[in-house]
């Protein structure tokens, strides 16, 4: 996961020597994000811990980290408030920014373009010398939001709620010049009466289309721009049951990998995650949101989300920790980073090749090593890959996760549950 960058002052004064042994140890998991570990050992260690700003710290980025913003947010202006002496400025601007987040997806925009432009106000008219650029966007986009209602769910919760789903796009007359990705859970999303098929993809934070969908079922432009498409505001849509109002949706306009194949509609897990949980079943082809929830596994909770809204499960090795992404969006990838970590026994290899991979915002290339066998450990169970390849020379954005899990892990299990609202996941 990317690590969050608001505490590399957050304690210096544990390093005056005063600090007690549980005290460094929660800066040291804080500041490498290593939420898995932190909500594991936290248990055992609040009561050794010296300073109220570190235990309220630990207890915000558990709740922030495995889904519960809310309970975050309180704590986070509690720091903010009364311990900004101790955390220091830089870190309460950050931890401003990760609150106006939260505010932005619960749909309150008033509410965060308002915080944003009072915190700007104040920064400017104090003068000192600080970046506060980031909330200049996160004004700008949440005044350009603030004139929607915020995202509603209609549906029945007292049954399962089942999608069908095909590994293949069927639904190609819409455009002429179709090439779908083979080989993803494709499923029937209705907009305006008219079913098409969109790819459902746990590794998109955010419904994507393309622009000529957008523009063919009528997609609103709100006035917010990326660097790699706009937001558009959709009045709804449906899946199965399942009716979402009010839909944000990013319209990307166009990307070199458009040459190779045509997405042109994505079911965002800024959706899906609203359901609480899901359950793939791969046997009989479709998604399940049950009514009732699973048993919650004793190894849980072991997937959470990144300051980004990735998703990632957690997975050990003979080296520890891995950085491992749900993407059920493409296939499974190894990075640059995995192989820093198993430098020493990867380097005896010899056989290396040219790999390529691409995403909406493009390609990447890089040289990789062929590796027989790769084993690790994840949601209780031992996994071995064999004949995967390992970059060794950096070259990918995506250099700072070790793996992504992909569609050829999830199709390998007859059911796959992702419980959004405990934070867990199942496979059998």
């Amino acid at each position: 996961m990317r690590k969050i960058t608001i505490v590399l002052a957050l304690f210096l004064n544990l390093f005056t020597g005063h600090a007690q042994n549980a005290d460094m140890r929660i800066y040291e998991l804080v500041n490498s994000s290593n939420w898995f570990t932190l909500a594991k050992e936290y248990p055992q260690l609040k009561d050794s811990i010296q300073y109220d700003f570190v235990r309220l710290m630990a207890e915000a980025m558990i709740a922030q980290n495995f889904n519960r913003e809310d309970e975050a947010t309180e704590m986070f202006r509690t720091l903010i408030n009364s311990h900004q002496q101790q955390i220091g400025s830089n870190a309460a601007l950050s931890l401003t920014e990760i609150i106006l987040g939260n505010y932005e997806r619960s749909g309150m925009y008033s509410l965060a373009a308002e915080k944003a432009y009072n915190l700007i106000e104040q920064i400017k008219s104090s003068g000192a010398p600080v970046d506060y650029s980031n909330l200049i966007e996160i004004h700008k986009r949440n005044k350009a939001l603030s004139k929607y209602d915020s995202t509603m769910i209609i549906c029945n919760n007292t049954k399962d709620m089942a999608i069908p789903f095909t590994m293949e796009k069927t639904d190609t007359l819409l455009f002429d010049n179709q090439n779908p990705v083979p080989n993803r859970y494709y499923i029937p999303v209705t907009i305006h009466g008219t079913t098409h098929q969109f790819m459902f993809d746990t590794g998109a934070t955010i419904t994507y289309l393309s622009k000529r969908f957008a523009d063919f079922v009528g997609v609103e432009y709100i006035g917010y721009s990326y660097s790699n498409g706009d937001l558009g505001y959709l009045d709804g849509l449906e899946l199965g049951d399942i009716t979402f109002k009010n839909v944000i949706v990013l319209v990307h306009n166009g990307t070199p990998l458009d040459s190779v194949c045509t997405i042109d509609a994505v079911l965002g897990m800024n959706l899906v995650r609203r359901l609480n949980e899901l359950r793939i079943d791969n046997k009989n082809n479709q998604l399940i949101f049950p009514a009732k929830q699973s048993k919650m596994p004793e190894y849980a909770p072991n997937i959470v989300r990144d300051a980004s809204q990735l998703m990632f499960v957690e997975a050990t090795d003979t080296k520890g920790q891995l950085t491992v992404l749900l993407d059920s969006g493409a296939e499974t990838g190894f990075s640059y980073h995995y192989f820093t970590k198993h430098r020493n026994e990867l380097s005896q290899l010899r056989g290396t090749k040219e790999i390529v991979g691409g995403t909406v915002d493009g390609f990447h290339s890089t040289m990789a090593l062929h590796v027989p066998s790769v084993k690790f450990s994840v949601c209780n169970q031992e996994l071995e890959m064999k004949d995967v390849y390992v970059p060794y020379m950096k070259g990918s954005s995506t250099d700072w996760h070790d793996i992504a899990l992909g569609i050829d892990f999830f199709r390998q299990y007859d059911y796959v549950t992702l419980n959004f609202k405990e934070m867990f996941m199942v496979i059998e």
